[in-house]
């Protein structure tokens, strides 16, 4: 899921043809479309994709330049980065090459050209090398054997290695899985917020959680990811492990916290949801004797509402 240089990346709503005002503009519309025209060529990762800045950057280079540039097919042999960069040579070649050489602008569209190719061909070597990281940081979390989860600095969930999806059934998945997926966004967004507000210090942030769910507890350690994202934003791999946990006997129940008998079974019964007239029917006592039986019991296990006393029987009471 880490997004990769693919022909769908690149290849997205580009104009099919392109507009010839060139000839129409006066000095210094040109230069003003020169100076917009390298703004966008020079400034790649102000977009949000490869796709988002490649069809800008042809935009505005065509209704500079008053030419039409077009994708090339992929061809067998090649990636959609090599047929852009063919199409980057095609294009001032033919530029160069064609036109009438009489003409008042024909040289100072060649000129145009010749400015405006370098830092193209440089941004798209920036969205290339990009994408060759992500492709080694993809295949790098896809052979670690622990549960791994990529997010961006939004909290959007960007990769998940075999192990996670095999652990939290991704996606879709509801229940525990979904639990510790939410866990773990938001400590994605935590930490990329508080990255962006201490820069500096941004390298060390880190931080770790508990999530309890299912008779598991997960452990999630977050830290943050450079070298992925586009003008260095930060992004957040979040790690998971789990182990069991091993619900409480009645004699460790009588061990840990004192309890009586008695006081066993209305915990459990208590743990299964009955309520207190529920728990005086299943006794066969008194309505008030159940209660008491309850309030002693909240007590004993030192939690504040009966809610809490199905996590202590199954050995979760520091959740």
């Amino acid at each position: 899921m880490l997004a990769t240089a693919t022909r769908d990346d690149v290849y997205q709503n580009y104009p099919s043809t392109a507009p010839t005002r060139y000839e129409t503009l006066s000095a210094a519309q040109s230069l003003a479309s020169l100076e917009r025209t390298l703004h966008t060529l020079l400034s790649p990762f102000d977009y949000p994709t490869a796709g988002a800045w490649l069809d800008a950057a042809l935009t505005a280079m065509n209704e500079t330049v008053g030419s039409e540039l077009r994708m090339p097919k992929v061809a067998a042999d090649e990636t959609a980065w090599d047929a852009i960069e063919r199409a980057i040579d095609a294009y001032a070649t033919t530029v160069r090459s064609s036109g009438d050489p009489s003409s008042p602008n024909y040289f100072q569209k060649a000129a145009m050209i010749r400015v405006l190719v370098p830092p193209f061909r440089a941004g798209v070597a920036e969205w290339r090398r990009l994408a060759s990281r992500r492709a080694e940081l993809t295949a790098l979390l896809d052979a670690i054997p622990e549960a791994m989860l990529m997010f961006d600095a939004e909290g959007g969930l960007v990769h998940a290695n075999p192990r996670a999806s095999e652990l939290f059934g991704m996606p879709g998945s509801t229940g525990a899985g979904a639990q510790v997926r939410t866990e773990a966004q938001r400590m994605a967004w935590t930490l990329a917020a508080s990255a962006q507000r201490a820069a500096a210090n941004a390298a060390s942030v880190q931080t770790n959680r508990e999530v309890r769910a299912d008779g598991r507890v997960y452990r999630l350690r977050g830290t943050l990811a450079t070298g992925w994202s586009p003008a260095g934003q930060p992004g957040v791999l979040v790690t998971a492990a789990y182990e069991l946990v091993n619900p409480l006997t009645d004699i460790e129940l009588r061990s840990r916290y004192g309890l009586s008998a008695r006081e066993i079974e209305v915990a459990r019964l208590v743990a299964a949801g009955l309520s207190n007239q529920e728990v005086a029917e299943r006794l066969g006592v008194s309505y008030f004797t159940a209660r008491n039986h309850v309030e002693r019991l909240l007590s004993k296990l030192g939690v504040g509402n009966r809610s809490r006393v199905g996590a202590v029987l199954r050995n979760e009471a520091a959740a």
